[in-house]
């Protein structure tokens, strides 16, 4: 049945957010911002920015969820894996997205975030990835993670 009803959206109830939380290793740490300018809307590219990395290989991680990776609850010690003092701080549904290199020390990365409405409201987890050679066993160091709320 159709009632001729008129609905609006409350935008002011959905603003996109993004905010650091953990913290990145390395010397000096490898750390994860989000741009201001960019955040997570619904048809927009959300951007982040790397500072601090020790070599051009850098990669992001994003997930689904801060609290748990699988049946490990997070953040998860990365110490059994070479990554001496490393944490993974959200779970890896995408591993391994490279971000883009900017100068000797940064990076950017970027997600384009379809136009649905339906996606206002969720949340994605980042966190970056990069090779350190002789910073660890491993020689890859993580950084602290980014909490992305998509909104309008």
């Amino acid at each position: 049945l159709l009632h001729g009803d008129t609905w609006e959206a409350d935008v002011q109830a959905s603003p996109s957010t993004a905010s650091a939380f953990g913290n990145g290793r390395g010397s000096p740490a490898l750390s994860l911002s989000p741009l201001p300018t960019a955040l997570p809307s619904i048809g927009t590219t959300a951007l982040a920015s790397l500072a601090n990395t020790p070599s051009p290989l850098v990669f992001v991680a994003v997930g689904w969820s801060k609290t748990v990776v699988g049946p490990f609850l997070l953040p998860l010690p990365l110490d059994g894996f070479g990554m001496t003092g490393c944490l993974m701080l959200q779970s890896t549904e995408v591993l391994g997205l490279q971000a883009l290199v900017t100068g000797p020390t940064t990076a950017s990365f970027g997600v384009g975030i379809p136009s649905l409405s339906s996606l206002i409201g969720l949340h994605l987890y980042l966190q970056g990835w990069a090779l350190a050679p002789g910073m660890n066993p491993a020689g890859v160091i993580t950084s602290n993670g980014l909490d992305w709320g998509i909104g309008f």
